[in-house]
């Protein structure tokens, strides 16, 4: 069996195992908007969840950003 590959550094998928040693997921995590696949822990934690923090900020941000007349859009 081939191990999948990170779309982001294409390093091998991570295997999560249960405390008996019981594989129970090696599919990784979803890359996206980094990416269109499949991506490992490691860039899931520091690129794709930070990367996804940030547009629910800035959206919350521009959400109620005031217009040009000084009046809340929201």
């Amino acid at each position: 069996m081939t191990n999948l590959k990170c779309i982001i550094c294409k390093g091998d998928i991570d295997k999560h195992y249960s405390s008996d040693g019981t594989m129970y997921w090696d599919q990784g995590h979803n890359a996206e908007p980094i990416a269109d696949g499949r991506c490992c822990d490691r860039c899931n934690e520091d690129i794709v969840v930070p990367h996804r923090m940030a547009d629910i900020f800035t959206e919350h941000k521009n959400y109620y950003k005031e217009d040009n007349d000084g009046k809340s859009t929201k």
